[in-house]
């Protein structure tokens, strides 16, 4: 637990050979009247390299590590036909926005303005792991994000979800 009294989890995977960091827990933090996130004690020191946030979607902000990131970075710009309208737009909304930060000695990295207006942020927050990185969620948003989905996931099969 960290001083707040919040239960966080981080457990390490090994993938092709390299450890990386599986993000899990639920926590419900309040940004500070700086818009500042103070980043889970468990979660600091892996997070103390610097972090990256990111719209993501349904409307949420992503806390990648530089090094996620990076690999997310580089699968957008890979995965796209260039010369599309579409795929500038896309590269123009993920990359714009996109803020790269180093915790202070506090633990705490700053929320910008475009940011906490993608996600509908106030003081009141949901901080939950998503596996290779952190979502930021308005609470009410989040609950109906939940809500609308809670059956398929109930229901969930395996070889059901099928990634391309």
């Amino acid at each position: 637990m960290d001083e707040s009294g919040v239960l966080w989890s981080i457990i390490v995977v090994v993938q092709q050979g390299r450890g990386m960091p599986v993000f899990i827990g639920t926590s419900y933090p309040k940004l500070d009247e700086k818009f500042r996130l103070i980043l889970p004690a468990k979660f600091r020191d892996r997070l103390a390299g610097g972090v990256v946030l990111a719209k993501s979607q349904e409307h949420c902000v992503a806390i990648y590590t530089k090094a996620q990131f990076m690999a997310e970075a580089e699968q957008i710009t890979k995965s796209a036909p260039i010369g599309t309208p579409e795929y500038r737009n896309l590269k123009r909304f993920y990359f714009g926005p996109t803020d790269d930060q180093t915790p202070d000695g506090q633990g705490r990295i700053l929320i910008t303005q475009d940011l906490r207006d993608w996600a509908n942020l106030g003081r009141e927050l949901i901080v939950t792991g998503v596996g290779t990185h952190l979502e930021i969620w308005n609470p009410t948003d989040y609950a109906a994000l939940m809500a609308a989905n809670e059956e398929t996931f109930a229901n969930y099969s395996a070889g059901e979800v099928k990634l391309s």
